[in-house]
């Protein structure tokens, strides 16, 4: 006998997903220190040291004296002549006086005015070891500092980060199906 029989075919449907991966970006900008420096001063104010030479004395003594100082020295020993010669001729004035004394005083006077030593007016200073004067006034620096220093100022940026999301596209690759088939004797009538 032969039995119709009864073909179910199924097809189930099938998806296909397109999809496209997320992008991630950062940026991070550069951080920027900003650093000034201030430079250190150094002032400095120097008063120069003096050496002061006093040769006076020495050129006196060797006869090189200034005209005030020559002039002096001739007036002063004039002066000393002139009052040596007054008690000279004092003094020979009282021996002229004394007439009592045996001798003559005359001749005496006169050979003693032919040998005795003249005066003389001295216009050179006292030749010393010490008539050079030096006098050495030390110089002095001052100094004043003005430290520096060094100063930041830093300027830092957030990151930037963009996202850009990804995307699921579905869509659809085959259909879901049912299809039935008799084989078999031919039927007519419906069950």
């Amino acid at each position: 006998m032969n039995i119709p029989r009864i073909q179910i075919q199924q097809g189930y449907s099938r998806i296909g997903l397109e999809t496209t991966k997320g992008q991630q970006s950062i940026e991070q900008p550069r951080s920027s220190i900003n650093m000034t420096q201030k430079q250190a001063v150094i002032e400095m104010e120097r008063v120069e040291g003096t050496l002061e030479i006093d040769s006076r004395k020495a050129w006196s003594a060797l006869g090189k004296a200034r005209f005030e100082e020559v002039t002096d020295r001739v007036a002063q020993s004039s002066l000393q002549i002139s009052m040596q010669n007054i008690a000279d001729i004092a003094r020979n004035g009282d021996l002229m006086m004394a007439t009592h004394k045996d001798g003559n005083v005359f001749a005496e006077i006169a050979r003693d005015n032919v040998f005795r030593e003249r005066p003389s007016v001295e216009i050179t200073g006292d030749p010393g070891y010490d008539n050079v004067d030096i006098t050495y006034n030390p110089g002095q620096v001052q100094t004043n500092y003005i430290p520096g220093g060094v100063s930041f100022n830093p300027e830092t940026f957030k990151p930037i980060i963009d996202y850009y999301p990804g995307k699921v596209n579905p869509y659809l690759i085959s259909q879901n199906f049912i299809f039935m088939s008799v084989t078999g004797k031919h039927l007519d009538a419906v069950v």
